[in-house]
Parts: C-alpha cells; sequence; structure tokens
C-alpha cells in the first residue's frame, strides 16, 4: 500500500496569469474570484483537493506585481512571495504564452533557488492566436526556471490539468492529510461573502473603481429555517468612487447587491439577505492602518 502524501503548492505568476481560474477547475468549485482585470486577487487562499492516498493544499496567490505603486500592492507582492518561500512544498509556476521580459526572467528564474521544486505550466494554452508563442516562452522560461516538469495547460478549457495533477501528486511529500477530509478550504463563508461581493464588482464597474474598493463583512449569521443575514461595507477612496457605486437614486449599488446575493445563494446553497453600505475611506491603499483592518496586512 502506498504512503499518504499532502502537501502545499503555491499558483504563483504574474497578474492576470490565471491563477484563480486554474484553482477552480482543479478543485471543481469556484472558490477564488475572477475577473479580466489584473489584481483581482487580494488574498492568499488555500484550495483542498483530497484524493484516495493523497490530499493537496493548493496557495491561490496575489499576482506577483513587477514595479508595486502603492502599499496596497507591495503587500499583495509581499503576500505572494511569501507563500513560496515558507508555506510550498511545490510551486506551480503559470506563466504567459508570450516572449518574457528580461525583468520576468530575472525574477522567476530565483525561484529554482529556493530548493522547491517548481512546476513551469504556461497557461492559456487554448488561445489558439498566442500557440506560435509556446515554443519560445516555454524555452525562455525553461532556461531560466530549470523546472522540474514543462506542461501547457488551460484553467477554461481544462486542457492538461490531469497531467499538471499528477506531476504535483508525484512530487508530494509523505504525510498525514493536513485538513479535515472533505474541507475545501482553510476560509470561512464570510470571508467568501466579502469576495464574492467583491467580484461583483469587478464585474460591474469600471475605470478605478474595482481597484479602489475593499469590501467588509460587519455581519454574518447562519439562522436555521430563515435566510442568512449579511452586511457589508464597501469602502472606497473618494466621494466621486462613492457616488458611481450607489448610481442613480442607489440603482447601481442595489444591482450589485442583487448580483452579490444570488451568487452568495449559490455559494452556500442558502437564501440570503444582503445588505450593502458605501464608505469612503480617503487614500485606504496607502494607509498602513486601514490595510491591516481590511485584512491585507
Amino acid at each position: 500500500m502506498s504512503a499518504f502524501k499532502a502537501g502545499f503548492v503555491a499558483l504563483l505568476g504574474r497578474p492576470n496569469a490565471g491563477k484563480s481560474t486554474l484553482l477552480n477547475r482543479i478543485l471543481g468549485a469556484r472558490l477564488s474570484i475572477v475577473s479580466a482585470k489584473p489584481q483581482t486577487t487580494r488574498h492568499k487562499i488555500v484550495g483542498i483537493l483530497d484524493g484516495k492516498d493523497y490530499q493537496v493544499c493548493f496557495l491561490d496567490t496575489p499576482g506577483l506585481i513587477p514595479s508595486p505603486s502603492d502599499p496596497l500592492q507591495r503587500a499583495l507582492r509581499r503576500a505572494a512571495k511569501q507563500a513560496a518561500q515558507d508555506d510550498a512544498d511545490i510551486i506551480v509556476l503559470l506563466v504567459e504564452p508570450e516572449k518574457p521580459s528580461a525583468a520576468d526572467l530575472e525574477e522567476l528564474g530565483g525561484l529554482s533557488r529556493s530548493g522547491v521544486p517548481v512546476i513551469l505550466a504556461l497557461g492559456k494554452a487554448d488561445i489558439e492566436a498566442r500557440k506560435p508563442f509556446h515554443d519560445a516562452a516555454l524555452k525562455a522560461y525553461a532556461e531560466a526556471v530549470k523546472p522540474a516538469a514543462v506542461l501547457r495547460v488551460s484553467g477554461l478549457k481544462g486542457d492538461g490539468v490531469d497531467q499538471l495533477l499528477r506531476e504535483v501528486v508525484a512530487r508530494l511529500p509523505e504525510s498525514p492529510a493536513l485538513y479535515e477530509p472533505g474541507q475545501l478550504s482553510d476560509r470561512w463563508e464570510r470571508f467568501f461573502a466579502a469576495e464574492i461581493v467583491r467580484e461583483k464588482v469587478f464585474e460591474l464597474y469600471h475605470e478605478e473603481i474595482p481597484h479602489a474598493t475593499a469590501v467588509v463583512v460587519e455581519h454574518f449569521s447562519e439562522q436555521p429555517g430563515r435566510p442568512d443575514e449579511i452586511a457589508a461595507t464597501l469602502y472606497v477612496e473618494r466621494d466621486g468612487q462613492k457616488g458611481i457605486l450607489l448610481g442613480k437614486k442607489g440603482e447601481a449599488l442595489r444591482r450589485l447587491s442583487d448580483r452579490s446575493r444570488q451568487a452568495i445563494e449559490a455559494f452556500t446553497g442558502r437564501p440570503a439577505v444582503l445588505d450593502l453600505w458605501v464608505k469612503v475611506r480617503h487614500n485606504w491603499r496607502k494607509d498602513p492602518k486601514a490595510l491591516a483592518e481590511f485584512g491585507y496586512l
């Protein structure tokens, strides 16, 4: 009988590389929020996959921002690097199907010096227009990273995901399970409610609004036989942003609330009542106190 294996696998890559989409595909559940806009992921999230003789704990991390421009971006970058340096037994490096820059090769090549096995995965492999760039991109990254394995994947279509999982499981250390069997994540529903609201902000608003918005769940009450009661505050940096979130006569905020509630109900499998409020916290992305309050430090 083979020994049981378990460990942490960090999903790393530049912003918008497709890490969250890939994690959701692997787990078969919509755990991490996704958006076409970069810098959607702000927290390290553990997604847990149980197999017959293994447990893989995937770490979905914020994108490795090349040149962070404010304290929030610097905090997100630190969180991603910490996951690779301190938490990971294996690193899955997800890269774009395009020629990497010298800065990409220099920074990401340093992962090979950590002593942790690196699996190089070229993402978005299903996009036909970018297939001519696959070989050159993989060659450049492989020379810099010196990975333990190289493959092509599509989180959207599922291409290569089974192979990626086999490569991961083969390199897991022998260990008992790290979480209770059947547990999907290390986060509570309260956290995912806030993330779902933030995802809907990304879907419904444009310009600077999504990146200037933080969501804090103030109240989450599950009551048998009754809808969950949830209250959340959306913090923005300027009065004008608050007006955009609210919309004319509050119509935009009501639309956001409706879509968020429906998505939360789909996630929990229970009916919910959701109240959203909007407040201004001036320049919160540059305020260490606010970043700590919102869970980014």
